[in-house]
C-alpha cells in the first residue's frame, strides 16, 4: 500500500489546517472510545471508492462480504470464495494509506481447524496487505479467534446478524429481540473479547444490546444498522452513495443516489456511438502527411475480403 506522506494535511470547514494525518492504529481506536469520540468506518471493496474514502478520513476501511455480493453479484454470502475476498482486499490496500484495513474472513475459511484459521488470516495480511481480519461467529468459534490473535494478527469480531449464517439464524432480520437471544449475543461477544478481539461490529440488534455492550466492554462497539448508541458507526459505501445491484436496507439510508447519473452518462455514450458523434473527430490521431502517403503506397488499393485473404494465405 502507499506510504503515508507525513506532510499530507487536511483542512476543516473553516479552512484551518489540521495536524498531519497518520496511519490509524488499534490504540487510536481505543483512545477514541475512551474520549467518547465516534469511530467512523466504511465498507469498501474497489480501488476508486477506497481511494476516496481514505482521502475523506475514515478510521476503518472494512472489506466485508457485502463487497463480493454487490460488486461480483453474489446473492448468497456463503458462495463468496476466499480468493475473491482476497482480490478485493488487495484492491483496497493498494490505494489506502491511512485507514485501518479490516479484511473479512469468508464463510468456512477459518472454522475447519486452528491451522486453517492462522493460514487464512495470514494470507489476508501478507498477500492482501490488510491490517487485521474480521470474523463472524459465536462463543463456540472463539478458540479459532484466539489462535489468530496468538499468531500476531488482530481480529475484529462480527456479532448479531451474520450474513454467512443466515440459514442458522433464520434470515437477515433483527437478532436479539428476546432476552435469551440477546444474552447469547452478549456471551458470544464476551467470548471473542476474552479471545483477544480488539473491536466488534454488531449488526441488526436492538438498541438495548448495543448500548449494553458499549457500556460494559472496553473494546469499541461499531454499529451496523443496529443503534446510534455505539462507539462508532459502520455503513457500506455502495449503500451510502446509492450504488448497488441489490435493495438498500431502509434502516441504513443513503446520502446520495448516483444511479440516475450513471444511467444518464451510459445512455448518452450509447446514443453518441449510434449517432456517430462519439468519439469526436478532433480527438483522433493522425499520421504525418509524408507517412500517410507512404502507408497508402504500401497497402493494396482495393481492400480484400476475409475469404480471399484466407485463400491467399493457404496458397502461400
Amino acid at each position: 500500500m502507499p506510504d503515508p506522506t507525513p506532510d499530507d494535511q487536511r483542512s476543516d470547514l473553516n479552512g484551518q489546517t489540521k495536524a498531519p494525518r497518520r496511519k490509524v492504529t488499534i490504540r487510536h481506536l481505543l483512545d477514541k472510545k475512551a474520549r467518547g469520540e465516534r469511530i467512523t468506518s466504511i465498507g469498501v471493496y474497489d480501488s476508486p471508492m477506497s481511494a476516496i474514502a481514505d482521502r475523506v478520513g475514515f478510521d476503518l476501511l472494512i472489506i466485508g462480504n457485502a463487497g463480493p455480493m454487490s460488486l461480483l453479484g453474489h446473492s448468497d454470502p456463503t458462495t463468496v470464495t476466499f480468493e475473491e475476498q482476497l482480490i478485493l482486499t488487495r484492491a483496497v490496500s493498494r490505494v489506502s494509506s491511512y485507514g485501518l484495513i479490516v479484511a473479512h474472513l469468508p464463510y468456512m475459511s477459518y472454522h475447519a481447524s486452528k491451522e486453517q484459521a492462522i493460514t487464512s488470516a495470514t494470507r489476508m495480511v501478507s498477500e492482501g496487505r490488510a491490517d487485521c481480519v474480521k470474523c463472524e461467529g459465536n462463543r463456540h468459534t472463539a478458540e479459532y479467534v484466539a489462535e489468530i490473535v496468538r499468531a500476531g494478527i488482530p481480529v475484529m469480531g462480527h456479532m448479531g446478524m451474520q450474513a454467512s449464517r443466515r440459514t442458522e439464524q433464520s434470515g437477515f432480520g433483527v437478532k436479539g429481540r428476546t432476552a435469551e437471544d440477546a444474552l447469547q449475543i452478549v456471551e458470544s461477544t464476551r467470548a471473542f473479547a476474552e479471545a483477544g478481539a480488539f473491536a466488534f461490529i454488531v449488526e441488526h440488534v436492538p438498541v438495548e444490546v448495543t448500548r449494553y455492550l458499549s457500556q460494559t466492554l472496553s473494546t469499541p462497539i461499531i454499529s451496523l444498522g443496529a443503534a446510534p448508541d455505539a462507539d462508532g458507526i459502520y455503513h457500506i459505501s455502495g449503500d451510502v452513495v446509492g450504488y448497488s445491484a441489490f435493495p438498500i436496507p431502509p434502516n441504513r439510508g443513503s446520502f446520495a443516489d448516483v444511479r440516475p447519473i450513471i444511467e444518464q452518462a451510459l445512455g448518452d455514450y450509447r446514443r453518441g456511438v449510434e449517432a456517430g458523434t462519439y468519439p469526436p473527430a478532433e480527438g483522433a490521431y493522425h499520421m504525418p502527411d509524408a507517412e500517410s502517403e507512404r502507408f497508402l503506397q504500401l497497402v493494396p488499393t482495393q481492400p480484400s475480403s476475409p475469404s480471399s485473404a484466407r485463400g491467399a494465405r493457404q496458397e502461400a
